[in-house]
Order: structure tokens, then C-alpha cells, then sequence
């Protein structure tokens, strides 16, 4: 999943993604709707009309990934629960009232709707890049109840980007107050209430390319601890990936599972 914007455009993630980074629009190719993207584009708008939430939750594609640390929607009978939190009245009536104007077709990536809100592949909702105020207050709550249950060193941040687990190691990568991000580590069975075993400070994140893939880097004397969150790939690509290097010579390349649900 993945996020694109007219000339800025926040990428989510994450959480829901993904993801809150900044794009240029003038590395992709947008174009007018053709006549049968503009029909696939009217179905949808059709959906909406009739407020027809069982075949809209069956017209996205799944899991459909929300901003951290609020979970990813699992399938469609969650969706339906979560229908209103998602899609509020603000975000439905924007879609109901589009204008041919407001959909751009950018190529192999597909539709999208508003610069970048909704991304539609012409059969399913691939992304939805707007958080409802219902979805902010959850948010809010849910970074509050994991910073009470987390252990003490790590309790101060702005806002989680991502937890993941690899064969070996469970990781949380946080943006600080500062702007700066933060690694946190454990063995893969332990909580997050627990003395991580290694923390870093002082990481960037630098984006590849246009699709919303990124990496973050930590240093740490001769190692580096890079983290590849893949956005859009191939089937077979992780989501995640952490490379440990120690004087440029790769020491350490494990594949991950993002967490939802963080001990």
C-alpha cells in the first residue's frame, strides 16, 4: 500500500501504513481517467451513494493498514464494524460529491482520489490515506496505553512508526519530539514492558523513490542497523527487513512481520 499527492503528499503506512513522510508528484505520470477507469470510478461513487457498506468492505483489498499504532483492518466483517471510524460523513460526502477532476489515473500504481486520500486499482480500494477525527482520538488513547505499559527508557516519543518481529529479534522504531527516530530492541519473545536490549538514538529516515518505500538508519560506532519498510513490492517481498552491518560488511538480514498488537 502505498500513498502519492499532487505536489506533497503525506505517505501513511504504516502504518496505513503505514507513513508520514513527504513525496514530489513530479516523479509520477498523472492522467485524466480513460473512459473505463472512469466507469470503475463511478461504481464506487455509486457505492457510496446508496451508503452500501457490505459491498464497499468487500471492494477493498485487505489488510487495509491504518496509522500507527491503530490496527490494520483485517478483513471485510471488520470493516463493517469499523465502517464510520474510517469512513466518516466528512470523507463519504467528498467521495459522493467527486468531480471527474478530483480522480487522477497514475499508471501501474492505479487511481487516486483527492490527491492521494483513497487509491483504487480499479477493482478494490488498495489505500486510504485519511484519518477521521474519530480515528485521532483512538490514536491518541492507543499511544497513551502503550506508553504506560512500555518499560520507563522508552516512554518518551511523539508517535510509534512501527513494531516488528524478525526470526530472532522484536524491534520498535519511534519518531521523538526532535524530529529524530528512535530503535529499540529485544529477543523475539520478550515484552515491551522489559529493559530493551539496545537502544539507538538519532536516526533518519530516506525514501526510494516514488512507491513509498523507506529505510531507517542507525549508527552505532562501526555498525549500522538499517530497517527497509517495504511499501510496494512483489508478492514475496516483506514488509520489513533489518540489515546489521559492521564496517560496511553485512553481519546480520532478517525479514519481518510488522506487529499490531505490541506486548
Amino acid at each position: 500500500m502505498c500513498n502519492y499527492g499532487n505536489k506533497y503528499t503525506e505517505i501513511y503506512m504504516l502504518n496505513k501504513i503505514i507513513i508520514t513522510s513527504v513525496l514530489l508528484a513530479s516523479s509520477m505520470s498523472v492522467l485524466a481517467l480513460t473512459t473505463a477507469e472512469q466507469k470503475q470510478v463511478d461504481h464506487l461513487i455509486l457505492l457510496f451513494k446508496q451508503n452500501n457498506v457490505p459491498a464497499i468492505s468487500q471492494s477493498i483489498r485487505y489488510p487495509l493498514t491504518r496509522e500507527a499504532p491503530i490496527p490494520t483492518v483485517e478483513n471485510a466483517q471488520e470493516m463493517q464494524k469499523r465502517f464510520n471510524q474510517i469512513f466518516d460523513a466528512e470523507l463519504r460526502q467528498k467521495i459522493v460529491h467527486s468531480s471527474p477532476q478530483q480522480w487522477d489515473s497514475v499508471g501501474w500504481r492505479g487511481m487516486m482520489f483527492d490527491g492521494g486520500k483513497i487509491w483504487f486499482d480499479g477493482e478494490k480500494i488498495t489505500a486510504v490515506n485519511y484519518s477521521s477525527k474519530a480515528e485521532q482520538q483512538l490514536k491518541q488513547q492507543l499511544i497513551s496505553n502503550q506508553k504506560q505499559h512500555l518499560h520507563s527508557s522508552l516512554r518518551s516519543f511523539k508517535e510509534p512508526k512501527f513494531s516488528f518481529i524478525t526470526k530472532s529479534f522484536q524491534v520498535r522504531i519511534d519518531q521523538l519530539n526532535n524530529g529524530q527516530y528512535r530503535y529499540a530492541s529485544w529477543k523475539i519473545n520478550q515484552p515491551q514492558s522489559t529493559k530493551p536490549d539496545l537502544i539507538l538514538n538519532q536516526g533518519s529516515v530516506k525514501f526510494d523513490g516514488s512507491g513509498g518505500n523507506h529505510y531507517y538508519i542507525f549508527n552505532s560506532g562501526s555498525y549500522r542497523y538499517t530497517i527497509e519498510r517495504n511499501v510496494i513490492g512483489a508478492n514475496d517481498t516483506a514488509p520489513v527487513r533489518l540489515i546489521v552491518t559492521q564496517t560496511k560488511k553485512v553481519i546480520l538480514d532478517q525479514s519481518g512481520k510488522i506487529l499490531d498488537n505490541v506486548r
